[in-house]
Formats: structure tokens, C-alpha cells, sequence
């Protein structure tokens, strides 16, 4: 039993092991693969969701009531399992053909984010203007196996998992390329895009906008011929093209609408 009067931050709740995690959980689920833990911390943190696979806290996928105020238990659970269902998912479900942009980049972001964290890693990211860090850092990773997909660093043992983490992520990418001839899947692809980057008010919209998809040498604007530029860096289709110009449209009318 957990002392309701222990402060909890997000330091301690994310250094939980998977055993002190058990033995502190209300409700213990299986969504999606992972293992779904949810506990009151009270105080600050409040009634929140702790994930966990094989054996490592996933702790970028925990939820927690305070991004959630004013919400019933019973809401506020429904509310921490649907979320869950959202951004998990399992590798038969990576394969399967998208519905729409909105799932690719919830599976991309679960492929870099969430899958990496099952096995213990060191990040290619650190303060590395500090010689002592720096020095610590190569010295640690010299003998590691680099991770492009999640930019981190496993252990030679791990050589199969990473493996296996490039697999799926080349799988998803090429359910993305069979959405090239689907006009619908494109146009909201980019009206999620414009939404994103405050398309209408935006001085650098349509670089903003389409750095989302592959990356792009700048181009000085020139009366639209920018546009078409970054068109044929990025090797749009005709078919994507028409598109893009119609969710700029669409999105006028909806920008146009709440203005």
C-alpha cells in the first residue's frame, strides 16, 4: 500500500519499477500489447495511467489528471484507457494499410517514441558543449549499435531488437507510400499540416507546411514559383499537388469562417 501523503514528481513516478507499479495499482489492463497500470498518486499527479513493456517503464505514454481537470473518476478513467488505445499499438496493427495521415503520425510517433523505450538505451541527444559529458558519452556508446529510428544507442546484445525496430518502421513507411494515389488521404494530410503550422497567418506557410513532408532547401519567395520549388523537391504527383491546393482552400474557409 502506497502512503497517500508521499509527494510524488515526475522524477519518482517515472523511475517506478514495473513491481512497484504493480503493487500500487487500482487496475492493472492489457491494451494493445503493453501492460496498463493505473494509480492514484494524489495531490498534483492525481488518478493516472503507468505503462509498461517488456519489463521497462514506457513513461512517455503515461497520463496523468492533472492534463485532465474537472473530470470524474469514472470519466477520467475511460478517459486515461482511450488514450491509451490511441497512441498504442501492436506490430500486426503497424502493418495494416492507413486510414488516414492522422494514424500514420500516431504510429511514426510510436515507432520512435514508445516501441525504443522496451530495452535500455542511451540517446544520441545531451549537453554535449560540456567536455566531461561529452567525453562520458562516447566512452559509454563506443561499442553500442546506433538506433536511426529512435536515435539512441542499445547494446550489442540488442543487435535483433533494432533489427526488428527498423523492419516495422520501413513497413509503415511503406503503407505511407501506397496513400500517394489516394487524393482524400492527401488533402487532409496537408490540411492537418496547414493547421498545425497556422497556415493563415504564417510568413513561411507553405515551407512550414510541406517540411512536414521531406526536407526542403528554403527558396526566397518569388510570386508562387516557391511553391512549385518545394513541389519538385519533395517529387509531388500531379494527384498531390491538386491536393495541397485544395486543402489551402479548405482551409481558407474554415480560417476565413472563425475570423
Amino acid at each position: 500500500m502506497q502512503d497517500n501523503n508521499y509527494i510524488w514528481d515526475i522524477k519518482k513516478i517515472e523511475s517506478l519499477t514495473e513491481n512497484e507499479a504493480k503493487a500500487m495499482a487500482e487496475e492493472t489492463l492489457t491494451i494493445k500489447e503493453h501492460t496498463v497500470y493505473l494509480i492514484d498518486f494524489h495531490g498534483y499527479f492525481g488518478f493516472s495511467r503507468v505503462v509498461f513493456c517488456n519489463g521497462h517503464h514506457i513513461h512517455y505514454a503515461n497520463d496523468y489528471e492533472l492534463h485532465h481537470p474537472k473530470k470524474e473518476r469514472a470519466q477520467l478513467r475511460e478517459c486515461l484507457i482511450s488514450g491509451a488505445n490511441n497512441i498504442l499499438f501492436t506490430e500486426a496493427e503497424l502493418a495494416e494499410p492507413l486510414k488516414d495521415y492522422d494514424e500514420y503520425t500516431r504510429k511514426e510517433y510510436f515507432l520512435r517514441n514508445y516501441y525504443s523505450m522496451r530495452e535500455d538505451f542511451i540517446s544520441c541527444f545531451g549537453n554535449f558543449s560540456d567536455p566531461a559529458f561529452a567525453k562520458k558519452w562516447e566512452r559509454k556508446t563506443a561499442n553500442m549499435i546506433r538506433d536511426d529510428i529512435s536515435f539512441a544507442y542499445y547494446t550489442q546484445d540488442k543487435q535483433e531488437f533494432v533489427k526488428h525496430h527498423y523492419q516495422l518502421f520501413v513497413t509503415l513507411q511503406k503503407r505511407k507510400a501506397e496513400t500517394v494515389s489516394d487524393p482524400e488521404y492527401q488533402k487532409k494530410a496537408f490540411l492537418r499540416e496547414m493547421f498545425n503550422h497556422e497556415y493563415g497567418i504564417n510568413w513561411e506557410a507553405d515551407y512550414d507546411t510541406l517540411s512536414a513532408f521531406g526536407n526542403l532547401v528554403y527558396h526566397q519567395k518569388d510570386d508562387g514559383l516557391e511553391l512549385q520549388d518545394y513541389f519538385g523537391q519533395l517529387k509531388f504527383s500531379e494527384l498531390q499537388r491538386k491536393a495541397y491546393f485544395e486543402a489551402r482552400r479548405e482551409y481558407y474557409e474554415m480560417f476565413n469562417a472563425m475570423a
